[in-house]
């Protein structure tokens, strides 16, 4: 289903106890997704100087099994263990997600006001109520229903650049946890108080791009940005735009470690 054990283990970079020095970027994936969604966007990163760590979420390349046992709280602290760990090793730590890794990195970012800054790929607050209330009609019924091929535009360059491992049932009661999480999310999103940048795709099939805008507006941040993918569908780190995402992002954190530095200048003075 997922990486290797040696791959996953190759995306920690081991620093000693109590070493601080380096730009730190904590990279979540989607619902049903994986590392691997995020391995280019970390090869940029790594290549302007940061060290990445892509995050295997609970419940996560196992089994289908253990993806329903799991839920939003496991999720969220999952990234919070992650973030302050890394706040810990690290001058500067941004946390970086696509799908419900945005919706988990905004919120960690909430309650974790020493991150440097937070990129939200197509972050959920909402969804779709319709959808919303089929799963709960139905949860009791059928515990699993067929994973939907990927929201990508360049089906076809995606799927020659990439390989898709994830589950082929989807578990309605993992489903459920994130859609009862959202009116939480939505709520945290005023104490995100660190530069951010949310990037929504126009024509996502999976998260409307009005969540997109709806995170961006509620969001606490003095400093916060909003872009929106013109072609791209849901896929945005593996679609046509892929490219406006990864120097978008890049950019962002390089101008977030300037005004961190600027700050920290700022308070010695």
């Amino acid at each position: 289903m997922a990486e290797s054990a040696a791959q996953r283990q190759s995306q920690q970079e081991i620093t000693p106890h109590g070493a601080r020095k380096g730009t730190y970027c904590l990279l979540v994936h989607g619902f049903n997704g994986e590392p691997a969604d995020l391995r280019d966007l970390a090869n940029v990163l790594r290549a302007e100087g940061m060290i990445p760590r892509r995050l295997l979420l609970p419940g996560h390349g196992t089994n289908i099994y253990d993806f329903a046992a799991h839920g939003w709280d496991d999720w969220f602290q999952a990234v919070r263990r992650a973030t302050t760990e890394a706040l810990a090793h690290y001058d500067k730590v941004f946390l970086i997600g696509h799908s419900l890794g945005a919706a988990l990195v905004l919120s960690v970012a909430s309650v974790e006001p020493e991150v440097a800054g937070v990129v939200a790929l197509c972050p959920p607050v909402r969804l779709r109520e319709p959808i919303q209330q089929m799963v709960k009609r139905v949860r009791g019924i059928l515990p699993a229903i067929p994973t939907g091929i990927e929201d990508v535009y360049d089906r076809r360059g995606a799927r020659s650049l990439y390989r898709r491992n994830v589950y082929p049932w989807t578990p309605l009661a993992a489903v459920d946890s994130l859609f009862a999480a959202l009116p939480t999310v939505r709520a945290m999103l005023p104490a995100v108080k660190c530069p951010a940048l949310i990037v929504r795709a126009l024509h996502d099939h999976v998260v409307p791009a009005r969540d997109g805008l709806e995170a961006y507006e509620l969001i606490g941040s003095k400093h916060k940005e909003l872009i929106t993918l013109e072609r791209s569908f849901h896929a945005v780190t593996k679609d046509i735009e892929r490219h406006i995402v990864f120097a978008e992002t890049v950019r962002f954190c390089h101008e977030a470690i300037g005004e961190h530095d600027l700050h920290d200048q700022f308070l010695r003075i």
